[in-house]
């Protein structure tokens, strides 16, 4: 088991496990929230699988508590700008860019994945989860759309009802839920969770890689017609949340609501 010098990221870590590499956001302090230099390093990952044919497989998860608890709500609020256009844009790559690694990525999601995490957990191929972790896309508890990608994958998985609900609300789902509902694939326990995802990515790993490949990228053509439908006009009204200061006022009332509770406890 081998570091992978080549890959090389300020907030991941790349581990080869024979023809399976394992990549684990590696921000554990603040939750693997996802901040502008994360954005770069996963859009890079993507960028670089696509040229690493001895890697055949990935595992996908987080170090740490988390998975990722989705967009750093501790950063500095962004206004209408370049910073914002170019916030957005490797946000776009994120999704586009995920689309087009050939190799099968399994996501292990060993704690909450919230928001942008989940987003970027649900579009892995296939996913196990712990029986600990939970999901959630509370977009709209922050004052912004769900506008990362959650639109093109939830209402695959779930259907659109319950995608509505569950974005409407922000609520969070327990894995048990996610699997009943088809959010997720499969919920193990805790200790076995790398044990099992890395197991399914020998497994396809160890296949005809050109047939498993092109299956994938057959199935990924129905979510990128669902990404040209919908991500862009995603991304563009959740920028306005930003632009508009709506967000930044959200957050605000989101850290003065949870300090209240943490001195009435």
């Amino acid at each position: 088991m081998d570091k992978l010098h080549h890959y090389a990221f300020d907030n991941l870590v790349a581990t080869r496990h024979g023809a399976v590499l394992e990549v684990r956001i590696n921000r554990p302090d603040d939750f693997n929230a996802i901040n502008h230099a994360t954005h770069r390093d996963l859009i890079r990952l993507w960028r670089e699988l696509r040229r690493d044919t001895s890697v055949r497989a990935v595992v996908l998860t987080g170090n740490g508590k988390a998975f990722s608890a989705g967009g750093n709500l501790k950063g500095p609020r962004m206004s209408a700008g370049q910073e914002l256009d170019d916030f957005f844009l490797d946000a776009r790559s994120i999704v586009v860019d995920l689309f087009e690694v050939p190799q099968p990525i399994i996501a292990a999601i060993n704690g909450p994945a919230i928001g942008l995490g989940a987003t970027i957990a649900l579009l892995c191929d296939v996913t196990y989860a712990s029986r600990t972790a939970v999901i959630a896309d509370p977009h709209v508890n922050v004052g912004v759309v769900a506008g990362d990608g959650g639109a093109i994958v939830w209402p695959w998985l779930v259907g659109m009802a319950r995608t509505k609900e569950y974005f409407l609300t922000g609520d969070k789902i327990d894995a048990v839920e996610a699997e009943r509902i088809g959010l997720v694939n499969h919920v193990v326990d805790p200790e076995e969770l790398l044990d099992a995802a890395h197991a399914f990515a020998q497994r396809v790993a160890n296949g005809h890689t050109r047939a498993i490949q092109g299956t994938k990228q057959v199935l990924n053509a129905v979510l990128r017609d669902t990404a040209h439908t919908v991500l862009d006009l995603a991304l563009s009204v959740e920028k306005e949340c930003f632009a508009s200061g709506d967000h930044a006022r959200a957050v605000e009332q989101f850290f003065a609501q949870r300090d209240t509770a943490k001195k009435g406890a």
